[in-house]
């Protein structure tokens, strides 16, 4: 395999990695995506130095963002799988289910933390001081989560 192929692989790779996805799946998109031919699990296991069980669950998590596809090869029982050409619609189904996911997630986490801390500082649990400190960076913190909403629909918009 070639130096481009395994730049691409291994920035595929990172790129999940960095968002929150295993490092292994992106990579399987990253080979699937320049393979000139579909790949069984044998082979994406075996080209990239992991376990066959690694490369199933990347390739069922890539299958459900509709990301990859499965595809029949005439005389042989095994699965094989090829990228999706339209990068756009990669990107559309990743952010459907992590970006936006994260984001709503958090929110509610956030939202959460908020309702904990009014209640333990009602209750006499945290004092004013720590009360106060731990409000206002959680509201920092939520004020970022708005401005992550705000931008929602223009991704949504551009992909």
């Amino acid at each position: 395999m070639g130096r481009t192929r395994l730049g691409f692989i291994e920035t595929a790779g990172n790129l999940c990695q960095n968002i929150g996805i295993p490092r292994s799946t992106g990579q399987i998109f990253g080979l699937l995506y320049l393979s000139p031919k579909a790949l069984s699990l044998d082979d994406i296991a075996g080209q990239l130095s992991v376990s066959k069980a690694s490369a199933s669950a990347g390739s069922r998590q890539l299958l459900g963002w509709q990301a990859i596809r499965q595809v029949w090869v005439p005389g042989d029982r095994r699965d094989f799988f090829e990228a999706r050409g339209e990068l756009a619609d990669v990107l559309r189904a990743a952010y459907e289910n992590v970006f936006r996911t994260k984001v709503e997630k958090s929110d509610r986490k956030i939202r959460e933390l908020l309702a904990n801390l009014e209640a333990e500082h009602a209750s006499g649990v945290m004092k004013d001081e720590e009360y106060e400190l731990c409000r206002s960076r959680l509201r920092q913190f939520e004020k970022i989560q708005d401005r992550l909403r705000l931008l929602t629909p223009f991704l949504e918009k551009l992909l």
